[in-house]
């Protein structure tokens, strides 16, 4: 039998050629089965044929890992499949993509090699053609054909070109800003579910805080800080740290947290919703005489570290905050909410008693409390109607537009360092759910409350 070997002797220009041509063919098959697949994808799911759509889009996304359109659609339907780290995994790999403000891509044209920047406006556009012949076909003359067309607006051109698919390959570059919106809605969804899944620790660390006296106040900050009394309180307990989401969700079913993350402190989190955890727990708030104290721990300056901003110690508004708070030239590591526990403990071993989130206590506001209160254990003022009747679960509404608003203590990752100094007060309604705002709670200690001397 004769074989027939093949020259290797043509010139070298011709496999050159022929390799580029290969390339923008197997570069327009893998676009068009791309394109393909995802279609496949979406019946399998109108067809309720979950399992096969997951590998359809799998491969759909492996074959172009930077396309959002099968990421996204495959994160989404590994959340229906309850596959949470996968699709969490999966939203990080979209996140990172660029936003766009539009449908920006590149249009690589057949036999170029460099992409040409437009933005899509129309993803299938049919236009009736003269198709191309071999020259041994038969095709009636002025006979038209439809042909799909994408409708492209060229950045080079400044033109809006209608080009053919079956010429041109799209590559999309990052993901819409809108389209990025709605990952992010479902990145929520998806870490509130790890969450809700996961075991918390319990019990949660307490520390006893022996009682004593102090100096409540600060004639440094503002109107709401002022005058400074003596406050003596009984020695109590108090969470190390504040509650974290897992640890809430589990108690409450519910977690309405702006930055979800299971050891994240819980945030926009309602006094209510505080209050009724903490009883869930067998605990309490604490009140606000407690809170400074335990948040001095001992000491008279405006952090328990002294009177200046360490980045190292707290979690505030730092460079990489967004807000017009900011301090710019500093950076404690974090641009929102950090883990609990992130930072040093106070003296009495309590954690992030200086920022990260500020938080509620129990007392109720009122403007010249601070002027009457008595020495021994305040425990705010009390407004005529019962905590019961005011502010009930039932009474949601009524609570958050009630004259009887609530405290809060402590600084936080969008606040200013200043509203971190152990005597800042703030005063919100209690229904108000803000970003920045979380608590800790609080019990009674089995010590009996022996007055000391009032600290220097």
């Amino acid at each position: 039998m004769k074989i027939n070997h093949f020259c290797f002797n043509a010139n070298p220009l011709i496999f050159v050629s022929l390799f580029i041509v290969m390339f923008s063919l197997f570069s327009n098959m893998c676009f068009a089965e791309n394109q393909n697949l995802i279609s496949k994808a979406d019946q399998a799911i109108a067809m309720g044929d979950l399992d096969n759509a997951e590998k359809i889009l799998a491969k759909a996304a492996k074959l172009n890992p930077e396309g959002y359109r099968a990421l996204k659609a495959l994160a989404e339907l590994k959340f229906q499949l309850e596959k949470h780290e996968e699709a969490d995994a999966l939203i990080d790999q979209i996140l990172k993509l660029e936003v766009t403000g539009g449908r920006k891509v590149l249009v690589f044209v057949e036999g170029e090699e460099k992409g040409r920047k437009g933005e899509l406006i129309d993803e299938t556009i049919l236009k009736m053609v003269a198709p191309k012949t071999s020259g041994d076909e038969f095709i009636r003359p002025g006979a038209l054909v439809p042909v799909e067309h994408f409708r492209i607006f060229l950045m080079d051109s400044g033109k809006a070109e209608f080009l053919p698919k079956n010429l041109v390959r799209v590559k999309y570059i990052g993901i819409p800003r809108v389209l990025r919106e709605h990952v992010v809605i479902l990145r929520e969804k998806v870490k509130k579910r790890i969450i809700a899944l996961a075991k918390p620790n319990v019990p949660e660390e307490t520390v006893t805080v022996k009682g004593g006296c102090f100096l409540m106040g600060s004639e440094k900050g503002g109107p709401l800080e002022k005058p400074v009394h003596e406050v003596c309180v009984s020695s109590f307990k108090m969470d190390a740290k504040e509650v974290t989401q897992v640890a809430f969700q589990s108690i409450m079913d519910d977690n309405p947290s702006h930055f979800p993350g299971g050891n994240l402190p819980v945030d926009s989190v309602t006094w209510m919703e505080a209050k009724g955890y903490c009883k869930s727990s067998g605990k309490r708030l604490p009140t606000e005489a407690e809170w400074e104290y335990a948040s001095r721990a001992g000491t008279q300056t405006n952090f328990y570290w002294g009177d200046d901003y360490d980045a190292a110690k707290a979690n505030f508004c730092d460079g990489s905050c967004e807000l017009n708070v900011r301090v710019a030239d500093a950076s404690d590591g974090f641009k929102n909410t950090a883990p609990v526990g992130s930072f040093p403990t106070n003296p009495f071993g309590l954690y992030d008693m200086a920022g990260n989130v500020s938080e509620w206590v129990f007392d109720t506001h009122d403007p010249s409390y601070y002027i009457m209160s008595p020495k021994d254990n305040p425990s705010g003022w009390v407004p005529l109607q019962t905590e019961e009747v005011q502010l009930g679960p039932e009474q949601d509404f009524l609570a958050e537009r009630s004259a009887s608003r609530k405290i809060v203590r402590g600084g936080a990752w969008e606040s200013h360092p200043s509203a971190g100094w152990s005597a800042s007060r703030k005063v919100y309604y209690p229904g108000y759910r803000i970003e920045g705002v979380g608590f800790r709670c609080a019990a009674d200690s089995d010590e009996v409350f022996q007055g000391v001397q009032k600290a220097e």
